[in-house]
């Protein structure tokens, strides 16, 4: 199976586009494209010795090579490449978007870094890049089953709601030219009541000259020098919020010594007010509904990479076109052009963090959602996944990655520290951490269930049941999952199960069915509170059957009109 865009892969270059926009050189190399690859076991055979393309991932037909590995096996990367005529004489960077699980990388047979995780890009210091042809080597292992690694939605053994694993590099690999000291990162912070803009620098070494320009549609609008903290706030002459009817976004160009770099920002406040009582979501400073769908983003040939950018615009606008404002990014961290998209586009973003810890109990899985279990995840670690320190201490560091790698993306509203008790553990303290790590956005603490009192919202997933839910006393009322009905339609559909919760048979009884749950017991819901709304989900994802869209993306199975008259109402 395979959907339109995944067809119009360039195998030579494919995601060739600038790789992160929210932090963009006009030096840029890609080396995203053919690749040598060998599948070494650990007693040292060989079950694959060919080529790959790079980024995606060795289980993926578009990757060419469509083999799973096992825990002990090694997957052994080599390219090639020469210095284009713009890099050669300067300090070179190599950056790896995502490559899952432990990596170790080497250039020119000098060992380089070590890197481990899976959702989290890094950045290699080239110094052994020499004039003519260079030689990388990425060695990778990936236990899928690891207790102390993030793995999201990847099981070794996939079915239900787990899919494939995703092994090797699946994000793209780039190199870029830069000076002797460079700009390590940004942080920008939109203060919208005050109708600026506050723009801090982490630099390599002591600036001796800086320049912050802000500019609208081309047209200046702000500009500064940072100060002896490396931060400058400057006042914006054109004022433009951001919202999803209107993503104006704001260019940036900083400037520090020899090293310059472009992003950009939108101009927007997340906050909760007070509306007959109830604590509800706040776009600046004014009420929103947030109406949306789970988004997994998997593509059926690609895994968790997509095939080419226009299918994530694909998606958003997908989306967008039926009335949704909002996408729950399910447990997965997406490249950066899929939030540069949202932000451009006009779609919120609730984000989570990517789960990880020992297997989870099915039990617990299977019957949460029906039966309202409580546990106290200080002490109740064995049972939700989270017994090993490791494991725990590596989920905090990744927490503290993510917010580093996503903090200046305008569409993220909200984090999602835990999802449904899955390797869950002393969310009280970690989100009052998150909260320490970025005071601009909410936190959803514990969404689902297992809710200990933190974060921003009473979070409920209802499934199988009526929706019956209880005014949030000074949190926001949320429905974070719900729904789920199936309809298959043959020869868009990747497995012959079908899990879901609730099946149809046809595309009116799916509307009936949608247009009833909405009316008759999440509209009322608004009475009470009810602010955040996310429907399961935007596509079928392997034998899980309950998208709005079919896993290829080639057939949407609700007609626009009933969704987009059902999230008006929801807006009103």
């Amino acid at each position: 199976m395979q959907t339109f865009e995944g067809r119009k892969i360039d195998q030579n270059s494919p995601l060739s586009e600038y790789p992160t926009p929210q932090f963009r050189r006009d030096s840029y190399f890609s080396l995203n494209g053919i690749w040598e690859l060998q599948i070494l076991a650990d007693d040292g055979s060989t079950s694959y010795d060919g080529e790959i393309v790079v980024p995606f991932a060795v289980e993926t037909l578009a990757s060419n090579v469509k083999r799973r590995i096992k825990p002990t096996d090694k997957l052994v990367y080599n390219k090639k490449f020469v210095l284009p005529e713009g890099l050669t004489g300067q300090r070179v960077l190599l950056h790896f978007e995502a490559v899952d699980q432990v990596a170790d990388v080497y250039l020119n047979d000098i060992h380089i870094y070590h890197h481990e995780g899976g959702y989290l890009p890094f950045t290699v210091d080239c110094l052994e890049a020499k004039k003519g042809e260079n030689h990388i080597r990425v060695e990778v292992s990936d236990d899928t089953t690891s207790e102390i690694y993030p793995r999201g939605k990847q099981a070794e053994n996939p079915k239900t709601i787990w899919y494939t694993p995703t092994s090797g590099i699946w994000g793209s690999v780039w190199l870029e030219g830069v000076p002797n000291q460079v700009i390590q990162s940004l942080n920008i912070v939109p203060l919208f009541d005050e109708k600026a803009v506050e723009i801090g620098v982490k630099f390599e070494g002591k600036p001796i000259s800086s320049k912050v320009e802000v500019a609208f549609n081309g047209k200046m609008v702000a500009s500064g020098s940072l100060n002896e903290d490396n931060k400058v706030v400057l006042l914006l002459s054109i004022v433009k919020p951001w919202t999803p009817e209107t993503p104006d976004l704001y260019d940036i160009k900083v400037s520090v010594n020899s090293d310059t770099v472009h992003s950009y920002f939108g101009l927007r406040k997340f906050s909760k007010v007070n509306v007959n009582g109830h604590e509800v979501f706040a776009l600046n400073n004014k009420p929103l509904f947030l109406t949306g769908v789970l988004d997994q983003g998997y593509f059926p040939e690609s895994g968790l990479t997509p095939p080419t950018d226009k299918a994530m615009v694909d998606d958003i606008l997908a989306m967008k076109s039926l009335g949704f404002n909002m996408l729950r990014k399910h447990i997965k961290i997406e490249p950066m052009r899929w939030y540069y998209h949202c932000d451009r586009l006009g779609m919120i973003v609730i984000q989570d963090f990517v789960n990880g810890g020992a297997k989870y109990n099915d039990f617990l899985i299977a019957f949460a959602p029906i039966i309202p279990f409580k546990f106290d995840d200080t002490k109740s670690m064995k049972r939700l996944g989270r017994k090993n320190q490791a494991g725990r201490d590596f989920f905090e560091k990744e927490m503290e990655g993510t917010v580093e790698r996503l903090k200046n993306c305008p569409c993220i509203a909200i984090w999602t520290l835990f999802n449904e008790g899955w390797g869950q553990f002393e969310s009280v303290r970690l989100t009052k951490k998150l909260r320490e790590l970025d005071s601009t956005r909410l936190i959803d603490s514990t969404s689902g269930w297992f809710d200990q009192g933190a974060g921003d919202f009473s979070s409920h997933h209802v499934y199988f049941i009526k929706i019956r839910l209880k005014p949030a006393q000074g949190r926001i009322l949320s429905l974070t999952e719900f729904g789920g009905y199936s309809l298959r339609i043959e020869e868009h559909t990747e497995s012959k199960k079908n899990f879901s919760y609730g099946r149809v048979k046809n595309q009116k009884e799916l509307e009936n069915k949608l247009t009833k749950l909405y009316r008759k017991q999440v509209i009322p819901l608004k009475e009470k509170g009810l602010s955040v709304a996310v429907l399961t989900q935007l596509c079928d994802v392997e034998g899980e059957t309950n998208g709005l869209l079919t896993y290829d993306r080639k057939i949407t199975k609700v007609r626009q009109k009933v969704m987009l008259a059902i999230n008006e109402e929801l807006k009103k």
